[in-house]
Parts: C-alpha cells; sequence; structure tokens
C-alpha cells in the first residue's frame, strides 16, 4: 500500500495506522507508523457497535504535531487511489466547495428515518451532547458521510482528533457531525459518491473507473491480497 500511495505523494507524507496482529506490525518496512490496537476500531458489526477511528485520528494528530502539513487525506486500506495528482483534484474541490472537510454520500439525517439516526436518537446523552457544545445556530443538526474516505483541512482534523469522544457513536455520524458542530464547512464530493460502494470488491474495475472518471474506488481488498 505505501508504494502505491508513493505514487500519488511523498512518502514522508505517508502515515500508517495499523491495526491487524501486533506481532506483524514490525513487518511494515515504513518509518511513518502507528499501532492502533483498538477494540472500538476493531468491530465486526461496524454500525451497531457504533465503530470509531478516533484512535486513528488521535495517532495521526500526534505524528503531524512536528510537520508542515496543511490538509489530511484519510483514507481506509480499501479507498484505492486512481490518479496520480490526487492531492491537487482534492485541494481544488476543497477550495471551489469553501470547505474544511469533504465527504462521501454526506446528507443531513436528523428529522428523518434514517436508521442508523434513529438508533443513536434512542440514547439520551446524544441530542444533548450536540446542544451542549455547538457553536451553530441550530444544534440539532446531525449529519452522516461514508467513512471510507475523507479530506481535511488541517484545522479541522486536528479539532475533531483533539475532542475525546464522549460516549460510543458510530464515526459515519460521528465525524461530520463534530466537525460541523465545531465551526467547520463540511461538503458532499458530488460526482465521486458513484465510485464509493458500501459492499463487494471493485478489484475489477479498477481501469474501467478510472476512464470513467473516478479518483479513488472503494472498496478494492483483492487486489492487496494478490499483491501480498
Amino acid at each position: 500500500m505505501v508504494e502505491v500511495w508513493s505514487a500519488i505523494a511523498s512518502p514522508d507524507a505517508l502515515f500508517v495506522a495499523y491495526s491487524g496482529p501486533p506481532e506483524s506490525f514490525h513487518r511494515i518496512a515504513h518509518p511513518h507508523k502507528a499501532l492502533v490496537d483498538s477494540p472500538r476500531l476493531k468491530t465486526q458489526d461496524h454500525q451497531r457497535e457504533k465503530q470509531s477511528d478516533a484512535d486513528v485520528l488521535s495517532a495521526a494528530a500526534e505524528w503531524m504535531k512536528d510537520r508542515d502539513f496543511t490538509h489530511v487525506h484519510f483514507a481506509e486500506y480499501d479507498q484505492f487511489p486512481l490518479v496520480p495528482d490526487l492531492d491537487a483534484r482534492q485541494l481544488a474541490f476543497l477550495k471551489a466547495e469553501n470547505a474544511d472537510v469533504l465527504g462521501f454520500r454526506l446528507r443531513r439525517v436528523d428529522d428523518t428515518h434514517y436508521p442508523n439516526y434513529l438508533y443513536h436518537a434512542a440514547d439520551p446523552r446524544f441530542h444533548p451532547h450536540w446542544e451542549a457544545i455547538s457553536t451553530r445556530p441550530d444544534r440539532r443538526t446531525v449529519l452522516r458521510m461514508t467513512g471510507t474516505g475523507s479530506f481535511w483541512t488541517r484545522a479541522a482534523f486536528e479539532a475533531v482528533a483533539a475532542r475525546p469522544e464522549p460516549f460510543p457513536v458510530y464515526l459515519e455520524i460521528y465525524l461530520p457531525t463534530l466537525a460541523h458542530h465545531l465551526g467547520f464547512r463540511v461538503r458532499d464530493w458530488g460526482g465521486q459518491n458513484r465510485f464509493v460502494h458500501h459492499l463487494g470488491d471493485f478489484t475489477s474495475e479498477i481501469e474501467a473507473a478510472r476512464q470513467a472518471g473516478a479518483w479513488t474506488l472503494h472498496p478494492v481488498k483483492e487486489f492487496w491480497v494478490n499483491r501480498a
């Protein structure tokens, strides 16, 4: 993965958060890495167990402390990069949207029947938490985005990473909602959404997706198995 992503960005700008077997961590031949052995990340039923990647964000923010970055591309292992100028495209889109955070399939879900929202709203702590910390006039706004890949200004990323998770909240709701209520502008990826799916394996579609205008593709899993 480091080899593939090094075609997109300098290896010195790549940080690997590893959550596999701890005994294999030393085999990662890349200096910028951290072992994130978090039960909140390694869930099985991600939505019902309210999977969190807060520990990954914290590890990345800690690594960035002495480094001169302005933006963060946060990607899961199966979000596959397809274009060599990915960073330039993301920066341009972020600027065009006047955004601080870009997320896939972003939408507002409060006052809807979206099942994951209803599941969270049943927790009596949920809405009061946002109302207590929000900088927004409407303190009940709840957002969701697909969590496989997102692009952030450094300020937004570090602000979200610095907040300890108050109680379990699924990352696809927690990240965009927290960023929003802290005053950052969260926007959708627009036309790139069609290349991001929840299920399946699109390894065989890599070239077709690239030709169709995809910047990244998700999920791509078998590619890594074949390269191992």
